[in-house]
């Protein structure tokens, strides 16, 4: 077969969207295959027949008219095995004769159909278009100043920086949307609202924590914002008007049972009151029945006190804390009688001091005196 020509090759091959070719092979084959079952079937019914049905009787003896003595095989095969043989033979060359002429028509089918059906005229392909080249115009084909320009390596770096981001920002899109879901999921829950159903890569994408029990027992926490139930159970047509006349109907049980509630109280104060004093009572004998080791520790402890405050000089809080000097409370009170004895002492000492500032100072004099007025001096300070 002679080699089609390019253009019309690719013509054909875009519009039937497989080369011309492959179909002719696809009849060839098919055809190769029904020879193949025809020749099975030959031979297989065949080989069903009995031998003397296809000429294979007994064998004859030497030298009887009919027997060929040259051919040793014709003495020593049954007519079974010989007419197996034969039919094998005959087959295979039923065979090669059938696929010879096979391959000879459909050659000839096959130059047949390039040249006169699976073709087209070189004066017809300038005005031949394909479905799906209406609309272009390839007449054209001088570039315009306003097309836009070739792609450069920094335009295409440009656009795969912006592919990149669309994609990061698609990525974080993605993960957000996945994430409102699932607090959707768990606020449907909580409200007990049937929502729709999550797919299942939301479901894949929240992860399962260790307070997954704790939010499967928190569903339907928040139901009871929609559920009317208890203002509707009275009356339908009229739930709140229902619900009132039942709480004004139970006023009257209400204060009565207040009222009954007010006078135990008194019992319950004065039970109170000797539950404390029994309590008291009770404090008193474990403290009288103090053991020894108990004794013991108290004693130390008073005595360590002691001698940290007057020996080393340590000022120690209510509880055995060492002061740092600061303010740490309210000190010991004073009695009256303290107060005014400090009262007396700073009076006292105000007056001694008023009365020396009003007292003049002594001239000077001459040498010998001046040993006596000294003297005088302290002896009136």
């Amino acid at each position: 077969m002679s080699a089609p020509d390019n253009a019309e090759y690719e013509l054909l091959t875009e519009h039937f969207s497989y080369p011309p070719v492959s179909l002719l092979d696809d009849v060839i084959n098919a055809v190769n295959v029904l020879a193949d079952r025809a020749l099975a079937a030959v031979e297989t019914a065949l080989t069903k027949l009995p031998a003397q049905n296809l000429g294979f009787g007994p064998s004859k003896k030497r030298g009887a008219p009919g027997a060929d003595p040259s051919d040793p095989s014709s003495q020593q095969q049954s007519p079974d095995e010989a007419a197996k043989r034969e039919i094998e033979h005959g087959t295979h060359q039923l065979e090669t004769l059938l696929n010879a002429s096979i391959d000879k028509n459909f050659d000839i089918f096959e130059l047949y159909v390039m040249r006169n059906i699976l073709t087209v005229k070189p004066a017809d392909q300038p005005y031949m278009q394909l479905a799906h080249y209406k609309g272009l115009d390839f007449t054209s084909s001088a570039p315009s100043s306003d097309a836009a320009p070739p792609p450069s390596v920094e335009s295409v770096t440009q656009l795969r920086r912006r592919l990149h981001a669309s994609q990061k920002l698609q990525v974080v899109l993605e993960t957000e949307r996945v994430r409102n879901d699932a607090l959707l999921a768990k606020l449907r829950a909580a409200l007990g609202v049937k929502g729709p159903a999550a797919a299942p890569s939301t479901i894949g994408a929240v992860k399962k924590e260790d307070g997954g029990e704790d939010e499967a027992s928190q569903t339907d926490v928040l139901g009871f914002l929609h559920d009317r139930g208890t203002l509707e159970e009275g009356g339908t047509e009229r739930p709140i008007t229902t619900t009132t006349e039942f709480t004004l109907a139970q006023l009257q049980t209400l204060r009565t049972l207040s009222s009954s509630l007010r006078s135990l109280l008194p019992d319950i104060v004065g039970r109170g009151a000797g539950e404390e004093e029994d309590e008291a009572a009770e404090r008193e004998d474990a403290d009288e029945e103090k053991s020894w080791r108990r004794e013991r520790a108290e004693y130390v402890e008073s005595a360590s006190r002691r001698y940290l405050e007057t020996v080393a000089g340590v000022e120690l809080g209510p509880a055995g804390e060492v002061r740092d000097g600061e303010w740490q409370g309210a000190g010991r009170g004073l009695a009256r009688d303290e107060v005014e004895g400090l009262e007396a002492v700073v009076a006292v000492l105000g007056a001694q001091q008023q009365q020396q500032q009003s007292q003049p100072e002594p001239e000077q004099v001459e040498d010998g005196g001046t040993g006596q007025d000294e003297d005088e001096v302290m002896a009136q300070s």
